[in-house]
């Protein structure tokens, strides 16, 4: 575990992709708590980049928990442009 120079959180060195975030507002929505943090820094292996030198979703390939079922699932597949994709879809 590695300990960060920016915030108070660590990390292990082994992650891909690490987004270092401070805590700027915290919200109580009912029984849950919505965090919004601010990202201090990017932490990404050669590995996990695209073209740009950006990190690639496809090749991070992240994972989401589902707390109402306890499964994992799998993100990251491309379905179209931002702000083009829904064009084609008729409200019914």
């Amino acid at each position: 575990m590695i300990h960060s120079m920016l915030v108070d959180a660590p990390y292990l060195k082994e992650f891909p992709l690490i987004l270092e975030c401070k805590v700027i507002h915290t919200f109580e929505i009912g029984l849950h708590t919505q965090f919004i943090g601010e990202i201090f820094d990017v932490k990404a292996e050669e590995s996990v980049l695209g073209e740009k030198g950006l990190p690639d979703i496809e090749k991070v390939r992240p994972i989401v928990f589902s707390p109402e079922r306890r499964t994992y699932h799998k993100i990251g597949e491309y379905l179209g442009d931002a702000f083009s994709i829904g064009k084609g879809i008729r409200s019914g």
